[in-house]
């Protein structure tokens, strides 16, 4: 190859490289450009899209100053009602609540006023209205004569029955306190110390019965009055009694049922005193004397009428000197009598 054709040939060679050089960084260039105009049109978006929400970005700063609580609390829904409360103190809607405050400080100036109005409302006011209509005046006075009349209220006293003997005169006596010991008892016990209305026979001692007994007694007696005068000539002046109220067992036993004695419905004649001196006593006059015979079993006739219960000296050793007369029940409608 001749010098003139190598050196045309490395020079084309130059040429080419110096072009490629020469593309390669128009080409890069370009893309450079390309890239950093992407990149500042990619700027200017993002750039835009957050304004809106930096608007709201300024309100949030504020929460944690006013509530320092809603740092203290990690939940999420108590920052939210938080602000409303802050909206609510901004507000000038909630003002008038600080103005409720003083309200109670009005109350006690009232209150000092109202201390001497019902002071004298509650005192005198009352009575002279009372006294001046006259209708109230009158029910304390009566309150006062039932606690007069009963003082205790009577967790003592029981509500007694009244006896019609008493109260019509055919007996004299008085209602004593109730009978109580264990079963034996008396609710409305009487003392009874004569019997008889117009011309009253006397107990030579109290005799302690019920009404039932007192009443009985009271009808026993006028018989009693009709035989003396057609045996003795003369009327009963007093009597005289063996056992009336005793809490025992009937005869004084340790078994069996209990007496009449121990609720004070029977009572044991002993004797009789006449007004004309004489005397009889069943000990001895229910065979004794023939007035004394005949006074004594027209007596224990008189008495079967009248009472349920009437054991002499023929019906057991225990009554061989007293006349037992009781109202017990025998049988099952407490209709049947015993008569001994």
């Amino acid at each position: 190859m001749t010098l003139f054709s190598r050196q045309s040939y490395c020079s084309t060679i130059v040429l080419l490289s110096l072009t490629a050089c020469i593309a390669s960084t128009i080409l890069i260039s370009s893309a450079d450009d390309a890239d950093a105009r992407h990149r500042r049109g990619h700027r200017t978006n993002v750039v835009r899209a957050p304004r809106p929400p930096a608007v709201a970005l300024p309100a949030v700063p504020p929460i944690p100053e006013a509530n320092p609580r809603a740092a203290a609390s990690p939940e999420a829904p108590k920052p939210e009602e938080k602000p409303a409360e802050e909206i609510q103190k901004a507000d000038p809607q909630t003002t008038p609540l600080p103005e409720q405050k003083p309200a109670p400080e009005a109350k006690p100036t009232e209150k000092p006023t109202e201390p001497p109005k019902p002071a004298e409302q509650l005192g005198p006011n009352p009575l002279p209205k009372s006294d001046a209509a006259g209708k109230d005046a009158p029910k304390p006075e009566h309150e006062e004569s039932i606690e007069k009349a009963d003082p205790s209220t009577s967790p003592d006293r029981v509500y007694q029955n009244a006896c019609p003997a008493i109260m019509n005169g055919d007996v004299q006596g008085e209602i004593v306190p109730p009978l109580s010991e264990g079963v034996c008892g008396e609710r409305s016990p009487l003392k009874i110390t004569a019997i008889g209305k117009d011309s009253p026979v006397k107990f030579a001692a109290p005799v302690t019965t019920n009404c039932a007994m007192a009443g009985s007694l009271a009808s026993w007696v006028v018989e009693a009055q009709k035989e003396a005068q057609k045996d003795f000539g003369a009327e009963i002046e007093s009597i005289t009694t063996g056992s009336d109220y005793q809490c025992r067992k009937v005869n004084n036993g340790h078994k069996g049922r209990v007496s009449e004695h121990a609720f004070a419905n029977a009572v044991d004649i002993v004797a009789f005193k006449f007004k004309n001196g004489k005397t009889t006593e069943l000990g001895s006059g229910w065979k004794g004397k023939p007035e004394e015979q005949a006074f004594w079993q027209s007596l224990h006739k008189a008495s079967c009428e009248r009472f349920m219960t009437v054991i002499g000296p023929d019906g057991d050793a225990a009554h061989q000197s007293n006349l037992h007369l009781d109202l017990g029940c025998h049988g099952r409608k407490c209709e049947a009598r015993i008569c001994q």
